[in-house]
């Protein structure tokens, strides 16, 4: 199998490791799909919502995947990713769907459902994210707009500290995918290094870069060497994402780890 880096940006020959960040030159980069508030082309209604606020989450990443990274099979060869509500949704308070309200948003939820291929992700401390394997049909037809904005003019944003599609608006910018070169962890499930181990570490003894890594670290990549910020997640296999902040999303600072065949999430702060 092979590894591969993400891009970002409106051209091949002007990417950068983040929208706004670094320059990154990538051999022989394509076009894979985009990030900011336009999502797939899936039905509006199965946009997935916050399961405590109901709002609607702030799509991060639409990706078509490389055959490899494709564990749900050729028939969902791309995945969307969104980030949600946040640790101080009240979760004793849900918003409950009621075409009879008074609150235009429980109205509004009347006519929601779960996507059927959604999978909800939770982290340590309460927030909520989303995976959608999508079809080759809801991949080419994005991007699209989010639901719209129910809620009346002058409503106050979300206070949850999370991410929505209505408080959080942002350009869409292509993404690209390369071939990672001169990784000697592609196809190599990571683990905390341990002596003997086929996993390399990055880390030199005196936790200076191994030459290999330094170029490595920084960019959201599909497979290879992992970077976490903190501890690396147990449960990883060779098919991972691993995500920098995009797209408006909030790992304070950090980056995530979402793995396509265990399901394993977790991300830290920097």
């Amino acid at each position: 199998m092979k590894a591969y880096d993400l891009g970002f940006g409106d051209s091949a020959d002007k990417l950068a490791e983040t929208p706004g960040g670094e320059p990154l030159e990538l051999v022989s980069p394509v076009r894979a799909g985009w990030i900011g508030s336009e999502g797939p082309g899936i039905d509006p209604a199965t946009w997935p919502r916050g399961p405590v606020t109901g709002l609607p989450m702030m799509h991060a990443l639409t990706l078509r995947l490389p055959a490899d990274f494709q564990r749900r099979g050729p028939g969902f060869p791309a995945i969307a990713f969104f980030q949600g509500e946040g640790q101080f949704a009240d979760a004793t308070d849900p918003i409950e769907p009621d075409s009879g309200s008074d609150d235009p948003l429980a109205r509004d939820l009347v006519a929601t459902r779960l996507h059927p291929h959604l999978h909800l992700l939770h982290d340590e401390i309460g927030g909520v994210f989303a995976l959608i394997w999508l079809t080759e049909k809801e991949l080419e037809a994005g991007p699209t707009a989010p639901p719209a904005d129910v809620r009346p003019p002058g409503s106050p944003v979300a206070s949850d500290e999370g991410c929505n599609a209505w408080d959080d608006v942002h350009p869409t910018i292509g993404v690209w995918l390369a071939e990672r070169v001169d990784d000697p962890n592609v196809g190599i499930p990571p683990v905390e290094y341990e002596p003997d181990t086929a996993y390399q570490d990055p880390l030199t003894d005196d936790m200076g870069w191994n030459p290999w890594a330094e170029p490595l670290f920084g960019r959201s990549h599909l497979g290879g060497t992992a970077f976490p910020v903190q501890a690396l997640p147990e449960g990883l296999t060779p098919y991972y994402l691993e995500i920098e902040e995009v797209s408006g999303m909030n790992f304070g600072g950090g980056n995530a780890q979402l793995d396509l065949e265990s399901g394993v999430f977790d991300w830290a702060c920097g």
